[in-house]
């Protein structure tokens, strides 16, 4: 029983984490649409993992919000994956989905992304979205497994 504590211990702060990220991510533009000078500080703390170019972000309150369309619909995968996790795996299920599982979805953000920088092709916004929300959301399966193992491989020792 104990372990399954510690299980879902992984899952909330997990869940928690993910919501305060995205709220982040919008508190930039709305902060900079009030006026409030901690919006620079919310950009800057996203600007080392994402080139946050207006063009290729969503617009919320007037401006951009604090990360690419393809990063925003990473979060929300993440998110809309950590939401299902439970449904799906259980809390005690602490096996990995299949490999090519992952490298099935990570195959349509890699050729994306990598046409997008040799200029190939300019993908709109929303498929940019999509894209990215189908690659996140496959992520908390590794991520919270991950998490899952290392602390039961902890509590053991």
């Amino acid at each position: 029983m104990r372990n399954e504590r510690k299980i879902i211990l992984i899952y909330v702060l997990t869940s928690l984490g993910i919501m305060i990220w995205l709220s982040a991510i919008g508190l930039a533009p709305y902060l900079r649409s009030r006026g409030i000078g901690l919006s620079p500080f919310f950009y800057a703390c996203f600007s080392s993992i994402c080139h946050q170019n207006p063009s290729r972000s969503f617009h919320l309150f007037g401006f951009p919000l604090a990360v690419c369309a393809r990063c925003l619909g990473i979060y929300a995968g993440f998110l809309g994956g950590v939401v299902l996790y439970p449904f799906k795996r259980g809390f005690l299920s602490v096996r990995l989905p299949k490999i090519a599982l992952f490298l099935a979805v990570s195959t349509p953000i890699g050729i994306d992304t990598a046409a997008n920088v040799l200029a190939l092709w300019s993908t709109s916004n929303p498929i940019r979205f999509v894209i990215g929300f189908l690659w996140g959301f496959i992520l908390p399966f590794y991520f919270l497994t991950g998490l899952v193992e290392l602390a039961l491989h902890f509590h053991k020792n």
